[in-house]
């Protein structure tokens, strides 16, 4: 791309002109961190790994011998971080010439992190974005019907028909992750804390969530929903309008967001021949899941 000149900011140098506004420099709080393990890594890559517990323990007869079971290996998952960077330059004269520096190039530091941060929380919600069509360490998508076990069953973290949320929706989702097991089929306890969904069942979510009785019904009946509680977070980056998950404690799933280098401050410098200004921002990291347990979703009907 050129740089910005003395014709990308031709405005700024007119005494006449009253005000001018900086587009790119607001942006939504910090979303990723409500929803990923944030971890750091000093590593070229990260691996995570796991292994099954064991059986149930079966009766004993008086004199017989004790059985003996074994844990079953699991499957790693390699974190490699990625580097990402942009800069912008700007020759001198349109320094020189511009009238509203404070308005202008003084905010731009600010729009390059809008930059980086709209690049880590997109990448990051890929992994839900993507969540039912790529799949993952398991050979299967993250939600999936069939996620195979260790002990060579399977289980579901999404429904068998994909449904909108609701309350029925809603209900199937945290019954199904009421009676998670593990991979050798004893019960897990796991228990659902928050309801992700993207900004456009916002509304939805309020009344499943916080209504005092059953949503969209005439009779007067109690709210069960309200008993289990569950947040909704909603984010502005998943892009399925209609898909909603569930997720449990960050201690009980396996989301991962590793910083390798975290965004820093610009580096700056003059090109020697052109005599432009050049800032650069740059940052490394990974993103991704090392286990589908504690996650529940439905892409929507």
């Amino acid at each position: 791309m050129p740089p910005i000149n003395t014709s990308t900011v031709v405005d700024t140098l007119d005494a006449n002109l009253n005000q001018i506004w900086l587009d790119g420099t607001s942006m939504w709080p910090e979303e990723y961190s409500k929803v990923f393990n944030v971890l750091s890594s000093t590593k070229q890559t990260e691996k995570d790994s796991y292994l099954s517990g064991f059986g149930a323990m079966p009766e004993k007869t008086e004199g017989a011998a004790a059985t003996y079971d074994t844990i079953l290996p699991g499957i790693a998952e390699t974190y490699t971080h990625k580097t990402y960077a942009l800069g912008y330059e700007i020759t001198e004269e349109a320094v020189e010439d511009n009238l509203y520096t404070t308005e202008t190039f003084n905010k731009l530091p600010k729009a390059l992190d809008k930059s980086a941060m709209h690049t880590v929380e997109t990448t990051a919600f890929n992994v839900f974005n993507n969540g039912f069509s790529t799949n993952g360490l398991d050979g299967v998508p993250l939600f999936n019907t069939a996620h195979p076990m260790l002990d060579g069953s399977t289980q579901a973290n999404r429904p068998t028909t994909d449904a909108d949320l609701s309350v029925t929706s809603l209900t199937a989702g945290l019954t199904t992750i009421d009676k998670y097991v593990d991979e050798r089929g004893l019960k897990q306890p796991t228990k659902a804390v928050m309801l992700l969904i993207p900004v456009d069942l916002w509304n939805t979510a309020e009344e499943l969530i916080k209504s005092e009785y059953k949503p969209y019904v005439a009779n007067n009946e109690v709210n069960a929903l309200q008993s289990k509680d569950l947040q909704y977070f909603k984010s502005h980056y998943l892009t399925d309008t209609d898909a909603f998950y569930l997720l449990s404690e960050k201690e009980n799933h396996m989301l991962n967001f590793y910083w390798r280098v975290r965004l820093g401050p610009l580096r700056r410098g003059t090109d020697f021949d052109s005599t432009n200004l050049k800032h650069l921002a740059r940052m490394r990291f990974s993103v991704g899941y090392s286990h589908w347990k504690g996650t529940y979703g439905s892409r929507g009907a």
